[in-house]
């Protein structure tokens, strides 16, 4: 292991305070980058990465349920396929809007029953402090939801609040409901710098991606364009750390796992300009569901 590989190691398993003001000072591109080279590394010729970009979309509130239709218009001007993480009270509330989803042919993921520390669907309570049997109630009654509504199982799971699910138990939990993959873990701290990879309860896990400027956060519309406190809400800021990441991951051959909200790619340009970069035709990486994804690394049948 290189001595870039034990500083990513070292930094990202453990993000606290001194770490992450240390690496921040120092200017947070310089850590992305070996990152992606770690990844670069490890890619080699297999199919665990070989320059893929996957695209997501939490629909946590009911103003991104609003901003479906539109946005499944605007994914497929772009020649989009994305995962779209659900939340089986909202599915229960919302059934036209979520059938659009699957009509269109996007990938739909468990984002658990009510979201825990949702201010809105279930505040004061993360999913780290439900019971076993509670996660299990959570993960469970979404996929009840989305069978009864959308007529579809979820394969896939992301747990809510990535930088709040600290235990990783869950995944026993996903193999015993039928999940074969998750997208709940942020890339700094992943032994693969970020590509994906098996856990020991043989559940495939796709880190999301950071920011290449605060790489202990996700690259993603909450972290940058959020009102109020978006880190990167100037114009044109936003969509030029898309660009950046988009080259870094090329570059290296690497995996870039982006996720959005929906309600601000109605509400915000610099997230509408962002999915027109994503387009295939605009970038080098090859466009694909974590279910397309995980086809390449184990075959069904």
């Amino acid at each position: 292991m290189s001595w870039k590989e034990k500083i990513l190691n070292l930094a990202g398993a453990n993000p606290g305070p001194l770490s992450t003001a240390l690496v921040y000072a120092a200017g947070g591109r310089f850590y992305t980058r070996w990152l992606y080279e770690a990844q670069g590394r490890l890619t080699g010729e297999g199919p665990s990465a070989c320059g893929r970009l996957t695209l997501s979309f939490d629909v946590d509130y009911p103003e991104d349920v609003e901003s479906l239709p539109a946005l499944c218009d605007r994914l497929a001007s772009a020649g989009i396929t994305a995962a779209f993480a659900v939340i089986g009270m909202l599915v229960r509330r919302f059934p036209v809007e979520h059938r659009r989803l699957v009509e269109a042919g996007h990938e739909v993921l468990n984002h658990t029953y009510s979201h825990p520390d949702n201010e809105l669907l279930h505040p004061n309570e993360t999913f780290d402090q439900l019971t076993p049997q509670a996660r299990l109630a959570q993960i469970e009654d979404c996929r009840k939801a989305c069978e009864d509504v959308l007529g579809i199982s979820p394969e896939g799971f992301r747990a809510p609040h990535f930088g709040k699910v600290t235990g990783r138990d869950f995944y026993g939990i996903l193999r015993d409901t039928g999940c074969r993959f998750s997208s709940s873990v942020i890339a700094p701290g992943t032994r693969t710098f970020g590509l994906p990879f098996r856990t020991a309860e043989g559940i495939v896990e796709f880190p999301v991606s950071c920011c290449p400027v605060h790489p202990f956060a996700v690259l993603d519309t909450w972290h940058s364009l959020r009102t109020p406190g978006g880190r990167h809400a100037s114009p044109g800021r936003f969509s030029s750390l898309c660009r950046e990441a988009l080259a870094l991951a090329a570059d290296s051959r690497g995996y870039l796992n982006l996720y959005f909200d929906p309600r601000h790619v109605s509400r915000h340009p610099e997230a509408g300009k962002a999915v027109e970069l994503l387009a295939p035709a605009r970038h080098g990486l090859r466009l694909a569901t974590y279910r397309d994804h995980l086809a390449q690394i184990e075959p069904v049948g």
